[in-house]
């Protein structure tokens, strides 16, 4: 009776294998879709001292925008998914329509120099630029880049539009004043003197460089971005409640 029922549970060993090979290979096939789901960013921001608004995130002139109804953009609406970025690293970057006709495609990554998040072609984004990885948080709802979602920021141009950086150190908002009514838990104006002191020799350096220039004392707040997703799809399916 023993060996009978050693020869079943030997007999049934692959079948168990085969189950959780196929479930394995779903999961995968589940995650590979996720990835490639479109979806808009959207950012919920008060930019002019109203309530805050929900704002879609555009492109243009090599930019990520934000098309705030006192500061609007007319720009091309944000459309992207997930793409494996082609390198050694082979970090899950990211890509965006530009244009509908003719249909365009662009990398987005982050200026090594002024830490903005551009959009453009696979030449661009070469030569020590952030390309990824890029994701989605925990909760599924924000866009993530190196596993953060709360280090993007708004910054107001030369031009008095928005657009949105990565603040991976912190530095842009520390050498920023406070701007808008707010849009994260961040403050814009902390140590002001201190940072006035500082920014004027930055300045001086920068007008020398040309880099720093573009980032003196811009007004600057936190913000998060929303990944909208164009069909109302949700990711539970394919991350646990921790997120991986």
């Amino acid at each position: 009776m023993t060996s009978v029922i050693g020869l079943l549970v030997i007999a049934g060993i692959p079948t168990t294998v085969g189950v959780c090979q196929a479930l394995s290979a779903q999961k995968k096939a589940d995650a590979a879709a996720k990835e490639k789901a479109k979806f808009f960013l959207t950012a919920t921001v008060s930019l002019d001292g109203g309530p805050p608004v929900e704002c879609m995130c555009v492109l243009k002139e090599g930019r990520l925008w934000i098309d705030h109804p006192a500061f609007p953009v007319p720009g091309h609406k944000f459309m992207g998914w997930y793409f494996m970025y082609p390198s050694e690293a082979q970090h899950l970057g990211m890509v965006s329509t530009i244009a509908d006709d003719p249909p365009m495609l662009n990398w987005i990554f982050v200026d090594k120099d002024d830490h903005m998040v551009r959009h453009g072609g696979r030449q661009d984004t070469t030569g020590g630029h952030t390309v990824g990885p890029w994701h989605w948080s925990a909760d599924e709802y924000w866009l993530t880049l190196e596993g953060s979602a709360s280090k993007f920021v708004a910054v107001q141009m030369e031009n008095g539009k928005w657009a949105v950086a990565w603040d991976v150190d912190g530095s842009i908002l520390r050498n920023s004043t406070s701007g808008g009514g707010g849009g994260g838990d961040g403050d814009g104006d902390e140590d002001d003197s201190e940072d006035n002191e500082q920014n004027e020799q930055e300045g001086s350096a920068g007008e020398k460089t040309g880099k720093g220039a573009s980032r003196r004392r811009r007004k600057c707040i936190p913000i998060m971005l929303h990944r909208r997703m164009q069909l109302g799809m949700e990711s539970k399916f394919v991350k646990g409640q921790g997120g991986s």
